[in-house]
């Protein structure tokens, strides 16, 4: 009986020798061969099964202080952030052209600091009590890898909030650039109902596209094309191609973008459009931007005939071609200033566009 026990010990000792010894080859395999894209290929595969979450989005809570340098503390998992019965205020934020998804998966520092590139100044503007939207509202902040399809995103983005939110939730969304067609996404019919969201408050969003995004665009002009070439080359960048089929829009030789037919379509047929509020900035001349950036592209758009744009989107795929139950258009004010992110956070420009997003919310039937 002595030796048998003494051999199922051995036994047991081996099976478990060649476990850890299976995963730790298995962990150098994938450590030394295996790709950070095929990394990211799996775990976007195994979200969209729904087996784990995808861990380059993340739903963030925000709890306001007192310093205008805003701490990463003050960003906490949406799941451990305190519910109360205020309304709540989601930022979704857009496109990174320097994201791949070769990139290694985004940790919560990363997805933090996009956050904070896009809407700092906005957070800011809360905290300090503007108009006093931090007496009605709760902030949550939403980020995501925006190498990936816009198709992709916003169906976790639609998951995240079914998961987060209630239906007796009071929700608008406001999106910068890529964030509202990530938003538009999880909110069409074909991906699900969310009827806890009141309203949808778009800023800069190329809802038609950007010639930009577009090869037509960026191969007739030799500045840009190695550039513009390197920044869509990624799937979440070649969805913000320039469509000529949004209404009212100005035709661009070669420009499509099924995606974006596909989904526009969809909401002309569901009549979610009357959920948007579409903020579409426009500089009044191509040196009032902030940078050179912003600057130069309002001048390569006026030279092919794109008089209105805030250096990257037209006004009129900002306006959603007045499709959307309002158009605000915003003067002298970037791509970057309509998230409100002026150099200086007490520019009059950022604090008017905040006021006029909080009134927005306030009067929307």
């Amino acid at each position: 009986m002595f030796r048998n026990k003494r051999f199922l010990q051995l036994l047991f000792h081996f099976i478990v020798f060649s476990f850890v010894f299976q995963t730790c080859i298995y962990d150098f395999y994938r450590k030394e061969f295996v790709s950070e894209k095929q990394k990211n290929d799996e775990v976007l595969l195994l979200a969209l099964l729904g087996i784990l979450p995808n861990p380059n989005q993340k739903l963030f809570g925000f709890i306001p202080g007192t310093s205008r340098n805003l701490s990463n503390s003050q960003f906490l998992n949406a799941e451990w952030f305190p519910k109360s019965n205020k309304k709540k205020l989601v930022f979704v934020h857009g496109w990174n052209p320097a994201e791949r998804d070769s990139d290694p998966i985004t940790n919560d520092e990363k997805k933090i600091q996009n956050i904070k590139n896009t809407f700092s100044n906005g957070l800011i503007h809360f905290q300090e009590g503007r108009d006093s939207a931090n007496s009605e509202f709760d902030i949550y902040l939403y980020t995501y890898r925006t190498s990936n399809s816009i198709l992709v995103n916003g169906r976790q983005f639609h998951s995240t909030l079914r998961s987060n939110f209630s239906d007796s939730d009071s929700v608008t969304i406001i999106a910068h650039s890529m964030g509202g067609l990530v938003t538009r996404v999880a909110m069409a019919k074909e991906t699900g109902s969310l009827p806890f969201v009141r309203l949808v408050v778009t800023l800069a969003s190329p809802q038609f596209g950007s010639p930009f995004a577009s090869k037509s665009f960026l191969n007739s002009n030799s500045f840009v094309n190695e550039l513009g070439s390197y920044l869509v080359d990624t799937q979440g960048g070649q969805e913000l191609a320039y469509t000529n089929n949004g209404n009212l829009q100005t035709n661009l030789s070669g420009a499509s973008n099924d995606v974006l037919d596909l989904l526009n379509d969809s909401y002309l047929n569901s009549g979610l459009n009357s959920k948007f509020i579409s903020f579409a900035g426009i500089l009044s001349n191509c040196t009032v931007g902030e940078t050179f950036y912003y600057n130069t592209g309002c001048t390569l758009l006026n030279n092919a005939g794109y008089t209105s744009s805030d250096g990257i989107v037209t006004s009129n795929s900002a306006r959603l071609g007045n499709l959307s139950y309002k158009q605000i258009n915003v003067s002298d004010c970037d791509h970057s200033m309509m998230a409100f992110q002026t150099l200086n956070v007490d520019d009059i420009k950022s604090r008017n566009l905040f006021s006029s997003v909080i009134s927005e919310i306030r009067n929307y039937p």
